[in-house]
């Protein structure tokens, strides 16, 4: 029992324990109140002003009811528009990093500025993300709510002064909270905190055990005041037919090829909105007013959505609405965020993808009547498959349809679809600010680099055939031989090949102009006889230690420490271009596997 306890590091533990209750608090009162804002603005702009009565999942019933009053459709040009001049100026006067869709400005900050938020991006997006979505604005919440919980928890770290790599683990394991909590998904958000950051299937492993306390904690607190269902309230579905795993490799291909079109739509759409030469704080305006006419023609597109994503499942949606459904969400979300909107891209993505699911499901069903007994089981794993491919996260987007539905009878589905879309879209991602994998992260830069350069010998790369300098050469010698290399710094040795040290040019140039030194200075009275040797069994890791600490480009390569026999030597470039080829060769592999 003793040793036991004493393998357990207990401040450490007790650390992240702290930490991450404290973070998953915070997330799961932000989640608490974004959800309060955004029903009470969803009411008062749609349901009040505008007369159309939003649907709920069966996991979410409205706050604040419905009211009564007639639906005025004409009203759906002007709501978003509002929305998007009310956002846009929140957004672009405090905080512009707000723009968009929050989880990616989180994984930038991870990955590039050591988890740094500043304090008021999350409150700025929370306001806006709400206004945005309550206006008609089609949204998910993931955004708002990941920039709160990592907003927290990198303001945390900045004033408790823990390391950097504490920060940005902080920081990924807040945006993991909220996720978890909003959609009343724990394990799915831990796991997403750690996945989201790669557009690869390599994790951020550091993450999963902060990310897992955090996302508990929001999670109950969330659910502790609205509720412990899931979010969507699903038939019982089933995977009993292996012969089905047919149809689902088609829609596999179908949620890629719909993911390739929306993410393009979506970046194109960016781009346009950023090269317009007018006010940042009109683009929302203009695309709140594009969303407008999509919802007017569809006004099953605005908002989130959710509601669409329970009908898919139940069948009660038509193939040509589902099909409609499609583009309209695809073009109202890019119209929506792409123009600057604040509000998340998962929702809408879920949308998408049940409505791709649910199309395809009742498609197939025609094609294949003995094989496709239950379409609307098509639109849950769409969701999956869909998210998975174009987010390039297909583990926790696993993992969450199954938590949101409350159904993991369809896993099976589900993991294969998510793995083709995933495969198929490998170089497509949503999230711009993912990187491919950990060795191509600036955070974890000088791991790699040591990690390659440990696992090869000095023996395996030195030059063994130097350009050497005798101990008893002239000092007219050596200045006429220098200007006939491209070196600057060489061996000196004696006649029986032992290393009395390294001669730098630099360091004779003093002795250049002093006349009478060129028949009686030999290169062993001027070299620098205190310069560091290494033997060929040593790692590279240890040489450019050793380079980098005394300031120098050669190291000479002995056999042994004693006799000082030359072998060879290694420069500061020698390293730098074996670790380049190294590093193309895992790359090359990587891109082979995945």
């Amino acid at each position: 029992m003793n040793n036991f306890l004493k393998n357990i590091n207990f401040p450490i533990i007790g650390r992240w324990f702290i930490l991450g209750t404290i973070v998953g608090i915070i997330a799961g009162l932000g989640a608490i109140l974004f959800f309060i804002l955004l029903q009470g603005t969803s009411y008062f702009f749609i349901d009040y002003l505008t007369g159309l009565r939003i649907g709920e999942t069966g996991g979410e019933p409205s706050l604040f009811g419905h009211a009564t009053t007639e639906f005025k459709r004409w009203m759906l040009f002007l709501i978003p528009t509002i929305g998007g001049l009310i956002s846009g100026f929140l957004v672009y006067k405090f905080a512009p990093e707000a723009e968009g869709h929050g989880t990616d400005a989180a994984i930038e900050a991870i990955h590039f500025k050591n988890g740094y938020i500043r304090w008021q991006v999350p409150i700025v997006k929370t306001i806006a993300s709400a206004i945005t979505i309550g206006t008609g604005g089609s949204g998910g919440r993931e955004g708002p709510i990941a920039q709160i919980g990592a907003g927290f928890a990198s303001f945390l770290g900045r004033k408790l002064n823990i390391t950097d790599r504490e920060k940005r683990i902080l920081t990924a394991a807040g945006m993991g909270a909220g996720v978890g909590a909003i959609f009343r998904s724990p394990l799915a958000g831990a796991i997403f905190a750690a996945e989201v950051l790669y557009s690869s299937s390599d994790l951020e492993a550091e993450v999963l055990l902060p990310s897992t306390i955090t996302s508990i904690i929001a999670y109950s607190i969330f659910c502790s005041i609205f509720g412990w269902d899931s979010l969507f309230l699903t038939p019982d579905f089933r995977f009993t037919n292996p012969l089905e795993l047919f149809p689902y490799t088609i829609l596999g291909f179908a949620c890629a090829l719909f993911g390739y079109i929306y993410v393009n739509i979506f970046y194109k759409t960016h781009q346009t909105f950023k090269n317009l030469k007018i006010s940042n704080y009109m683009k929302p305006v203009i695309g709140g007013f594009l969303t407008g006419i999509i919802i007017f023609l569809v006004p099953q597109a605005l908002g989130g959505g959710y509601s669409n994503i329970e009908k898919a499942m139940h069948g009660e949606l038509t193939i040509g609405f589902l099909f409609i459904l499609i583009f309209a969400k695809i073009f109202s979300t890019s119209f929506t965020i792409g123009s600057g909107g604040s509000a998340g891209i998962f929702g809408p993505s879920m949308v998408i993808g049940a409505s791709v699911g649910g199309f395809m499901g009742l498609v197939l069903e025609k094609i294949f009547p003995a094989v496709v007994s239950n379409p609307g089981a098509y639109a849950l794993v769409g969701m999956a498959g869909f998210f998975a491919g174009i987010a390039n996260t297909p583990l926790s987007t696993i993992i969450m349809v199954s938590e949101m539905t409350g159904n993991y009878h369809l896993l099976v589905p589900a993991m294969w679809v998510s793995s083709l879309s995933f495969l198929i879209l490998k170089n497509t991602t949503i999230y711009k600010s993912q990187v491919r994998a950990r060795s191509d992260s600036p955070i974890h830069k000088g791991e790699f680099f040591i990690q390659i350069l440990q696992e090869i010998k000095v023996g395996e790369i030195m030059r063994k055939d130097p350009l050497v300098i005798r101990a008893d050469m002239h000092f007219k010698e050596i200045l006429e031989f220098i200007p006939t290399t491209k070196h600057n710094s060489f061996p000196v040795i004696t006649e029986n090949n032992k290393l009395v040290g390294v001669l730098r040019f630099e360091e004779i140039r003093e002795f250049v102009f002093e006349e009478g030194l060129e028949d009686i200075v030999v290169a062993g009275e001027i070299c620098d006889t205190e310069t560091p040797i290494i033997t060929p069994d040593v790692t590279l890791a240890d040489a450019i230690e050793t380079i980098g600490f005394k300031n120098i480009e050669l190291l000479p390569v002995v056999n042994n420490k004693d006799e000082k026999k030359l072998e060879g030597i290694i420069t500061r470039r020698d390293i730098i271009t074996i670790y380049n080829k190294e590093m193309m060769k895992q790359k090359k592999l990587e891109e082979t596997l995945f």
